[in-house]
């Protein structure tokens, strides 16, 4: 076992990546949105002899990759961080 490892962050904390790994982290949710579902639209698209399929796909791809990105990544607090007090 190697000591100078760093412990493991528990899955049940917060969110602690640098805005490059956030970055890419996004990019890598787009892509892969794109290619599996504009891949799958492809394939049927081909299978059925339909051109339209493909575009649709790959727009199918791209709002679910979004839908994951805005879960993953979005925050209930404020960006400001400030909170609005009650009177």
């Amino acid at each position: 076992m190697n000591r100078n490892a760093s412990p493991r962050r528990p899955a049940n904390q917060g969110h602690t990546g640098s805005g490059a790994d956030d970055a890419m982290g996004v990019l890598s949710y787009v892509l892969a949105g794109l290619l599996l579902y504009g891949g799958l639209g492809w394939l049927i698209g081909h299978w059925l002899h339909q051109n339209w399929i493909f575009p649709i796909g790959m727009i199918l791809g791209l709002a679910a990759s979004v839908y994951v990105i805005v879960k993953r990544y979005g925050s209930e607090v404020p960006v400001s961080g400030e909170k609005k007090e009650k009177k």
